[in-house]
C-alpha cells in the first residue's frame, strides 16, 4: 500500500544560522528538475551535520538540526507557539486527507475534504523515548491501533513490547514508505481486515 510523500508547510518560517547538506548522489530517488529536496526532521542525537559541526550555546552558526532551529534560534517573532510537529500523509489518488506538515499547530478543519474534522483536545502528547545517549528517533509508546472496516472500528491487540515493556515502541519516520512491525501486530492488523497469513507467512491482499 503506497503513501504519497508530498509535504506542504503550513507556515512560512525563516530559520537563521542553519546549515544544510547538498546531495550529489542518491539511491532510489530522483534528482531531476521536479525534485525539490528532502527536509530532514531528525533529532539532534541522530544528526550527521551536528556531529561534524557541534552545536554551541551562543548565536554563532553551528550544526543545530532544522527541528532545533525551528523551536530554538529561529527569530523570536517566528517561533511556533507550541513545540510539536503534526503530519498527515495522503493516499494515492485520494484528496480526502491532504498531505500536510504542521509546525507548532494541528491542521484546521478547512484543510480536509469530505466533512472530516479534527479535535486537538482528543490528542494525547508524550515525550519521545530516549536511549542511553540521547533521543535518536521520533519514538513513542504505541498505546493502540484501530482499523476501520467499512466504517466499523476494530481494535487491534498489541501485546507487550519486544523488550518486555508494557507497550510496544513505535518509530515515526515520514521518510520510509513501508511499515516495519512484529509479526503479531502485523497479523492482527491484517486479521482485522479478514486476511490471514499464507503458507509463506505473508499476507497478500489484491485490490
Amino acid at each position: 500500500m503506497g503513501v504519497a510523500r508530498r509535504l506542504f508547510l503550513l507556515h512560512q518560517l525563516t530559520i537563521a544560522l542553519s546549515f544544510i547538506a547538498a546531495a550529489t548522489s542518491v539511491t532510489n530517488e530522483s534528482l531531476n528538475s521536479d525534485f525539490s529536496g528532502v527536509l530532514g526532521l531528525a533529532l539532534q542525537a541522530d544528526s550527521i551535520i551536528a556531529q561534524e559541526i557541534p552545536p554551541v550555546i551562543d548565536s554563532q552558526p553551528d550544526g543545530q538540526t532544522v527541528v532545533s532551529n525551528l523551536f530554538g534560534i529561529t527569530p523570536s517573532n517566528a517561533i511556533p507557539s507550541q513545540f510539536f510537529l503534526s503530519l498527515l500523509l495522503n493516499r494515492p489518488e485520494s484528496n480526502r486527507v491532504p498531505a500536510v506538515l504542521g509546525i507548532g499547530r494541528h491542521p484546521s478543519d478547512d484543510e480536509f475534504n469530505g466533512g472530516m474534522t479534527l479535535d486537538p483536545s482528543q490528542v494525547t502528547y508524550s515525550t519521545p523515548i530516549a536511549e542511553t545517549n540521547g533521543i535518536h528517533w521520533w519514538k513513542s509508546e504505541l498505546r493502540g491501533i484501530t482499523v476501520y472496516v467499512n466504517g466499523t472500528a476494530k481494535e487491534v491487540s498489541l501485546g507487550h513490547g519486544v523488550s518486555g515493556n508494557v507497550f510496544p515502541e513505535a518509530v515515526l519516520d515520514s521518510g520510509v514508505p513501508y511499515i516495519i512491525s512484529t509479526p503479531a501486530i502485523a497479523n492482527a492488523v491484517w486479521g482485522a481486515l479478514g486476511i490471514s497469513p499464507a503458507s509463506d507467512g505473508n499476507c497478500t491482499y489484491t485490490l
